[in-house]
């Protein structure tokens, strides 16, 4: 009796481990359903667009996935089809900008953010969700999430003073950010000891 409790006990454990979803930040609310499952995501699902604003953040998800797993997804308006990612707006009155909703169930997954940014903060987590292997079959695990930011502005600060980094570097420090749903990039170009700003009609502080 006590073999089968342990066992039962470890799966159980197991169970809820697996089911874990780590998103930085912890989104607002999360839920997870009772019963597990995955939501493939394969060269068959298609990004399904309800507005026509949001074909940004479609393409923004297609690059990642052609230089991270090397494919990309049809773009489409709404359709039928339960194998698709769908990207809506609610337009929702909110004081904060980047709330987003966000669903994956076995009919697949839909994003609906409150405005622009929160169908793209949306992006941003799922992404988070991919798996970190290279694969042609992506599972997402099911999940509810509901999300806002705490505060209207999050930043970062790079100080290029003293220190010159290429533009590769800066492309890549502002991605991380963007994963991360921090709206604000604070870029320290010029002091005393540096002046790392071309500006044409002084050329001489270049």
């Amino acid at each position: 009796m006590k073999k089968a409790f342990l066992i039962l006990s470890t799966f159980t454990v197991l169970s809820v481990m697996s089911q874990t979803i780590n998103i930085v930040p912890q989104p607002a609310e999360i839920k997870m359903p009772k019963i597990a499952g995955t939501f493939a995501i394969t060269k068959s699902t298609t990004i399904s667009l309800d507005e026509n604003g949001l074909k940004s953040s479609a393409d923004f998800f297609n690059a990642y996935l052609k230089k991270y797993y090397g494919f990309t997804l049809n773009i489409s308006k709404r359709g039928d089809s339960n194998n698709s990612i769908t990207l809506n707006q609610q337009h929702a009155d909110s004081s904060v900008s980047g709330a987003y909703i966000m669903s994956v169930n076995n009919n697949g997954i839909s994003i609906t953010g409150n405005d622009e940014a929160g169908t793209f903060y949306g992006i941003q987590t799922l992404i988070q969700l991919l798996p970190l292997q290279k694969a042609n079959s992506l599972n997402i695990p099911y999940v509810s999430i509901n999300d806002y930011p705490r505060f209207q502005s999050r930043g970062m600060h790079l100080d290029l003073g003293r220190n010159f980094f290429p533009a590769d570097y800066i492309k890549k420090y502002i991605d991380y950010l963007a994963l991360h749903k921090f709206n604000t990039f604070h870029w320290h170009l010029t002091e005393d000891q540096g002046w790392r700003i071309e500006i044409k009609k002084y050329p001489k502080l270049t």
